[in-house]
């Protein structure tokens, strides 16, 4: 799928020779580093919390090496399963994909609108307060004040400091789209604002209809809100921005148009349209009327009208573009996130058939579409961004072609090998749970389902190291250039305090009595 050739590492002159694109890069420098930054701590810290959880779905003497995982776990009630897996997937989710988001969405509002940001200290501010939520969230969940509804784990005053953030950040959005140059619209921004406008909208009915005011006496509804605002997260928020991320960029560093592309305005309305019917595949077998989820299963299968056409449009760019540039940094992880968009597609569209969904709805098949959509599709968006933008920020190019590589493969080979443990064990499970043999128990599903447990342990740790290179990698990359650039502005103190003289000359402020 992607290329294999060396790739190159350059270390400067990633400045935009047009100079409003420079002057916007700048102006966005700090907010989007901020994000970037803070949304890799992020990623690591759930990552390894997803290591931790896992280790904790099979025995013990399984892999003795997190052995610890499971003595901790059994001494301290902080540390169980209940606590472990919703505050790691929270981590990934608004630790990580939503602050990441949120500098890819300033980053590319700014270019399109090609204007330079006039208030960064007030986008820096946002990034600061919905760091502050997260941390306050996942603090509330280990301490047991967080809820049990999917998504929705922080408590009400978790929610409350994301919102002051996001208010802010909303604002400014805003103010930058209706202030762009005239002609300067672009099919990017469509997607990064669509995700904008979706986002509060669902974090408002989440977080207030079932986190901090839950509807008295309405467990049905409850479920169907919840399912909504799960699939929403995924299709309606990181989705979008994802899209808008490789419709702006694809093109860009291919030098290529892209291909049918007078489909794309097609696949952006239809999937506004479909993409929230896709929470159906939570109600099928629930206490809902059957007309009511057969129809919303209908039009959550039409999903893969607005997916063949998206990939129609993205896949074979970013696959000519790589043969064209023979590889790079950012092209390889762009063309992985498009295909892995395509797949992600036909993972709702299996789920989307009544028999599959009856089948799989109850197993590890699940946790395969949720890595589809966060690991196999958005973190490919992100790594790509990050390497194509991080170092225009900057003036200041990666430090290591080997670190680059090895950050790629480990993430591709990990995110692949833990879709198909968990695709194809989530298969075996579903038929070992539908076997009429009235000997073959839950008890015996959660056997077959032990040794994929354990694979998938072993592939989350391959995914961990690999994310942990990226940040090495990305550290080290900003500690060098903060060092740079402090000793040049000491050089250039010292030169402007004391005059240049040319070596055998005299000093022209010296004394004449001193010359002679």
């Amino acid at each position: 799928m992607a290329s294999t050739t060396p790739i190159p590492v350059s270390t400067n002159h990633f400045v935009s020779s047009d100079p409003e694109l420079a002057a916007v890069d700048a102006s966005v420098r700090w907010p989007v580093i901020a994000c970037f930054l803070s949304a890799v701590h992020w990623l690591v810290t759930g990552t390894f919390l997803l290591v931790y959880a896992s280790s904790l779905t099979h025995p013990r003497d399984a892999l003795p090496i997190l052995g610890w995982f499971v003595d901790l776990s059994n001494n301290s009630s902080l540390f169980t399963y209940g606590h472990i897996w919703p505050a790691a997937v929270d981590a990934l989710i608004y630790g990580w994909a939503s602050t990441a988001a949120l500098g890819i969405a300033i980053w590319v509002l700014a270019r399109t609108s090609r204007n330079p940001v006039r208030s960064p200290a007030s986008l820096f501010t946002a990034v600061v307060f919905w760091n502050l939520g997260v941390a306050i969230g996942l603090t509330a969940i280990f301490l047991g004040q967080g809820s049990s509804v999917e998504l929705l784990e922080f408590p009400a005053y978790a929610f409350w400091v994301l919102w002051i953030a996001y208010a802010i950040f909303a604002t400014w959005a805003i103010v930058t789209y209706l202030s762009r140059r005239p002609g300067y619209d672009h099919l990017a921004q469509g997607w990064i604002l669509a995700a904008l406008l979706a986002f509060p909208w669902l974090m408002a009915s989440g977080s207030i209809l079932l986190s901090s005011h839950r509807l008295p006496g309405s467990g049905v509804i409850q479920g169907l809100l919840d399912a909504w605002y799960v699939h929403g997260v995924y299709t309606l928020w990181l989705a979008p921005i994802g899209l808008g991320l490789l419709y702006y960029l694809v093109p860009k560093i291919s030098g290529l148009p892209l291909r049918f592309s007078r489909k794309a305005n097609i696949a952006f309305w239809s999937w506004l349209i479909l993409a929230p019917w896709t929470a159906v595949h939570d109600l099928v077998g629930g206490p809902f009327p059957a007309d009511t989820v057969t129809i919303g299963l209908v039009f959550s299968g039409l999903i893969f009208l607005p997916v063949a056409l998206i990939g129609m449009n993205l896949v074979p760019t970013a696959l000519a573009g790589e043969e064209k540039t023979h590889g790079g940094i950012v092209l390889p992880f762009l063309t992985l996130a498009a295909v892995f968009f395509v797949i992600a597609g036909i993972s709702e569209q299996i789920l989307s058939i009544r028999g599959a969904n009856e089948l799989l709805r109850f197993t590890m098949f699940r946790e395969a579409n949720l890595f589809l959509w966060l690991y196999g599709f958005f973190s490919f968006v992100v790594f790509g961004a990050m390497y194509y933008i991080i170092p225009r920020l900057l003036d200041f190019g990666w430090r290591s072609g080997p670190l680059v590589r090895a950050h790629y493969y480990a993430s591709l080979y990990g995110i692949l090998l833990v879709i198909a443990l968990l695709g194809f064990g989530g298969v075996m499970q579903g038929f070992t749970l539908e076997n009429p043999d009235p000997q073959v128990t839950i008890v015996t599903a959660t056997e077959v389902a032990e040794s994929f447990s354990i694979a998938t342990t072993m592939c989350l740790s391959l995914l961990s190291i690999g994310n942990g290179i990226f940040a090495i990698h990305l550290g080290w990359m900003f500690l060098t250039w903060v060092h740079i650039r402090v000793r040049g502005n000491r050089l250039a103190a010292e030169i402007l305090q004391e005059p240049y003289h040319a070596p055998g000359s005299v000093p022209i402020n010296v004394p004449t009595e001193a010359r002679a």
